[in-house]
């Protein structure tokens, strides 16, 4: 992940994102979002996280976690930064004011959660697998969890029983594109 700042001005060649929501790029997969809100004086603050989740062919720290121990700015200068450049011109000036990489825990069928009974000790529920989005998802998730503790083992308001366990143990992933 880089924190990044764009300290350009708007003009008649490109716009200045003021404050972006999570954004993916559909072919790369780079994302940004803005960082922090609004400074005092009203501006937004210029600050930006993005990354990309590396392919399994190229990620270092899949066979040594070592690897982990710094941001890789090849992915950065190589995939992120002209990705980013293509859809905002105006980060064409932007710069890297800090990085980190870490693990990205997620649930290895196909990214999304796990929202069900655990099929053998019928007191626990499952709420997990989400990979970047559970914070996301939450809301409605924790929902869920209530709606099946009060409402008879089933969902009321919203049917999620497609991010069943079952679904794991029956090898059907449901797949969601934008995953980061």
């Amino acid at each position: 992940i880089f924190f990044i700042h764009c300290n350009a001005q708007q003009s008649s060649d490109f716009v200045v994102p003021r404050i972006a929501p999570l954004t993916v790029c559909p072919v790369t997969g780079v994302y940004f979002r803005s960082e922090g809100l609004i400074q005092a004086d009203g501006e937004p603050t210029g600050n930006f996280l993005c990354g990309v989740s590396p392919p399994q062919e190229i990620d270092k720290a899949i066979d040594d976690i070592s690897e982990l121990d710094y941001a890789d700015h090849e992915l950065w200068d190589e995939v992120i930064w002209p990705a980013l450049y293509h859809r905002v011109p105006a980060f064409g000036e932007v710069k890297v004011k800090s990085s980190w990489a870490g693990l990205y825990e997620y649930n290895t069928l196909d990214q999304n959660a796990i929202i069900d009974f655990h099929p053998e000790m019928e007191n626990v529920i499952m709420v997990n697998g989400f990979s970047g989005h559970g914070l996301q998802q939450s809301p409605a998730s924790g929902r869920a969890v209530a709606e099946l503790i009060s409402c008879d083992s089933r969902f009321a308001t919203l049917d999620l029983s497609v991010f069943s366990f079952e679904r794991c143990c029956e090898n059907r992933p449901v797949f969601e594109q934008g995953i980061v």
